[in-house]
C-alpha cells in the first residue's frame, strides 16, 4: 500500500496539527506493509523515521500558484490513498488547501481527510469544495456530527465516517530525582509553586487567565510558547506579566524542544489549560500533560469535577473562582502510573487508520 499524507505544516514547523501528523506517521511507518510520503510546507527535513518516509516538503504556500507543485507530487508519489489534514498553521487557509481532496480524486485516488476542528457556517462555501469528494473522515473530537450545524449534516453522506481519538505528540519522561530537582530550582525561582501553560499564545486559549486563578504571593507561572511583537494579545500578556503583582514571576520561554516540555511539565505543580472554548479528549495539550503525571487544570463543556484517574479538573470556563479553588485543592498532586493511560496510543491510532485504509481500497 501507497500513503501520501498532506500536511501544511510538518515539524519542526511549528503546529499543533503538524505534530499529530508527525506522531502519526512515525506508528504508520512501523506498521508494515505500507509506504509513506508526505507533501508539505518549505521548512520540513527531507526525510523521517530513519529514512522510511519520504519528505516533499516543496509547498512555499498553499496558494493555486504552486498548484502544478501539488500535482506533481501526487503524481510521482503513485499513492493509493491521499490522506489531507485539517487545519494547518501552513495552509493560512489560502484556496489550494481546500481543494486538494477534489484534485486528489478527479487523479483517481483514494482520498481520506481528517478533520481537527468544527466548521461553521462562515465556511460553507470553501467547505462544499472538500465535502463533496467521497473517500474516508476521520475526527479526533467525540460526537462530532452533534456539534456540527444541523445545515451541513449532508457532507457526511459519501464518507466513510470514523471517530479516532487523539493522543499525546510528547512521550512520557522519566527523570531521576536530582534531575528533577534541579529543573524545578531552575524556573521556580524563590517562589512556592511552579505553574505551567503551553502551546499557541491565542485569545481563545485563555492565556491571560493564569493571571487572575494562579497566586502570586505563591506561584512562579512559565508560559511555554511563543510570542509575537506585533501581536495586539501578546502585547496584552506582557503587560499583565511586568505588572504588580506579577512582575519578576513570570517566565517565558518560547518554543521548548519536546522532551524539554515533557521536562518541564513532569515537575510542575499545575499545568493550566483555560480554554476559552473548553477542552476534551482532542487536545494534544491535554493528554501531553497527562501524561507526563501533572496535574491538569482546564475546562470543558460537557466534563465537570475532578477526574482522579488522569489527574484533571475540568472548570466551567471562565469560572475564575472555581479554577482557583480547584488549584488550592490539588496543585502539587501527582497521578499514580496507569496501565491503560501509560501505553502507546499510537499504536492502535495506526492500526485503526490502516483498517481504514484497507476498506477503501477494497471498496
Amino acid at each position: 500500500m501507497k500513503l501520501l499524507i498532506i500536511t501544511g505544516s510538518y515539524p519542526p514547523l511549528i503546529c499543533g496539527v503538524g505534530d499529530y501528523t508527525h506522531s502519526l506517521v512515525k506508528a504508520i511507518a512501523a506498521y508494515g506493509g505500507i509506504r509513506v510520503s508526505i507533501l508539505t510546507s518549505i521548512g520540513a527535513p527531507q526525510h523521517d523515521v530513519a529514512d522510511e518516509v519520504q519528505l516533499f516538503p516543496v509547498m512555499r504556500d498553499w496558494r493555486m500558484s504552486e498548484l502544478l507543485k501539488a500535482v506533481k507530487i501526487l503524481w510521482i508519489s503513485s499513492s493509493d490513498i491521499v490522506h489531507i489534514q485539517y487545519p494547518t498553521q501552513g495552509y493560512k487557509g489560502e484556496l489550494l488547501s481546500w481543494l486538494l481532496p477534489l484534485i486528489a480524486f478527479l487523479m483517481r485516488k483514494k482520498v481520506v481527510q481528517t478533520w481537527h476542528e468544527i466548521y461553521t457556517h462562515s465556511h460553507s462555501a470553501k467547505l462544499l469544495l472538500k465535502a463533496i469528494v467521497p473517500g474516508g473522515l476521520v475526527v479526533v473530537r467525540p460526537e462530532y456530527k452533534k456539534q456540527f450545524p444541523p445545515k451541513l449534516h449532508w457532507i457526511f453522506k459519501n464518507k466513510k465516517f470514523l471517530f479516532i481519538r487523539n493522543a499525546s505528540s510528547i512521550p512520557p519522561i522519566e527523570l531521576t530525582k536530582k534531575n528533577q530537582v534541579e529543573i524545578k530550582r531552575k524556573y521556580i525561582k524563590q517562589q512556592k509553586r511552579l505553574i505551567v501553560f503551553f502551546g499557541f499564545i491565542y485569545a481563545s486559549k485563555g492565556v491571560e487567565l493564569l493571571f487572575d486563578i494562579a497566586n502570586p504571593e505563591l506561584d512562579q507561572i512559565v508560559i511555554v510558547g511563543q510570542l509575537e511583537n506585533d501581536n495586539e494579545y501578546s502585547q496584552k500578556i506582557l503587560e499583565r506579566a511586568d505588572e504588580f503583582p506579577w512582575a519578576g514571576k513570570v517566565t517565558f520561554t518560547g518554543f521548548l524542544a519536546p522532551r524539554d516540555v515533557a521536562s518541564l511539565l513532569s515537575v510542575s505543580d499545575a499545568v493550566i489549560l483555560p480554554f476559552r472554548a473548553g477542552g476534551g479528549e482532542w487536545n494534544t495539550s491535554i493528554h501531553t500533560a497527562v501524561l507526563q503525571k501533572a496535574f491538569v487544570l482546564t475546562t470543558s463543556k460537557s466534563s465537570s469535577g475532578f477526574d482522579k484517574k488522569n489527574n484533571v479538573y475540568y472548570s466551567r470556563i471562565d469560572n475564575i473562582q472555581e479554577m482557583k479553588s480547584a488549584l488550592n485543592t490539588y496543585a502539587g498532586k501527582y497521578r499514580k502510573k496507569d496501565s491503560e493511560i501509560d501505553t502507546c496510543e499510537w499504536i492502535n491510532i495506526a492500526a485503526e487508520h490502516y483498517k481504514l485504509y484497507e476498506a477503501l481500497l477494497k471498496k
